[in-house]
Order: structure tokens, then C-alpha cells, then sequence
């Protein structure tokens, strides 16, 4: 999801909740009414704070979400930038697993034709010890 339409359903989920409850929504409370992890909606939270978009009101016990200047989210992105980090970072691991699955197959295959070269050496000297017992027997 881009910033600009996760910062309109934060808000929104705000406004809802505010009206239901009657008081601002703790980040619970919000994250569950828009299915998120609290710590993925927490940290949405934080960037839309220190843009001004939400605020924030932390007590002893919870974290309570107000709606600040909501103008400011049409400032934000409606396109998410196809180098966000985390997602390049997330393609480069896994580049590099398919590497590592494909030397391990090879390593596997290798070991694999060892061990049936191996077998296959002790059976022929099987077969010559039991043709030699069976000569000179």
C-alpha cells in the first residue's frame, strides 16, 4: 500500500473508532479494527506523527491517537517507489537462496553419485572375493 491511501485508512480508522468509543482509540485498538500488527501500525503511527498528520498522546498504560493536520496527507506519495529498501533487500535474499538451494542440489547430486560409485566398487570386489571362494573352495 502507498503512503498516501495507508495515511487516509489511518486517519480514517481514527475518526471511526473516535466516534464509536466516544475517546480517542488506543494503537490497539486501532491496529485491530484495520488488521495490522501493532508493530507495523505503531510505526505507521510514528512516521504520520512526525509528519504532523496524527498526533500521538502517550500515557503510563497505552498510546491514545488524535487526528492533527490531515491536509498534509495529500503532500504524500500515491505511487510506491519500486526501490523501497525493504522490498530490494527482501529480492536480494532471495536471489540469494535460490543460489544457495541450487549449489546445495548440486552438492547433493555430487554426494549422491559418490556414494553409488562407492556401492558400486564394493560390490564388484564382492563379486571377485565370492568368484575366488568359490575357486578355490
Amino acid at each position: 500500500m502507498n503512503p498516501y491511501h495507508e495515511a487516509h485508512l489511518f486517519v480514517a480508522a481514527i475518526r471511526v473508532i473516535h466516534h464509536k468509543k466516544h475517546s480517542p482509540p488506543t494503537i490497539e485498538e486501532l491496529c485491530s479494527a484495520i488488521d495490522v500488527s501493532v508493530e507495523s501500525g505503531l510505526a505507521t503511527c510514528r512516521t504520520l506523527a512526525k509528519l504532523g498528520i496524527i498526533e500521538l498522546s502517550e500515557d503510563p498504560f497505552s498510546i491514545k491517537l488524535g487526528i492533527g493536520d490531515h491536509l498534509a496527507i495529500e503532500k504524500l506519495p500515491r505511487e510506491t517507489k519500486k526501490e523501497d529498501g525493504l522490498s530490494r533487500d527482501l529480492e536480494a535474499f532471495m536471489a540469494k537462496k535460490k543460489d544457495m538451494d541450487k549449489k546445495l542440489e548440486a552438492i547433493q547430486a555430487d554426494l549422491k553419485k559418490k556414494r553409488q560409485d562407492m556401492h558400486g566398487g564394493i560390490e564388484e570386489k564382492l563379486r571377485k572375493e565370492m568368484e575366488k571362494l568359490k575357486k578355490g573352495g
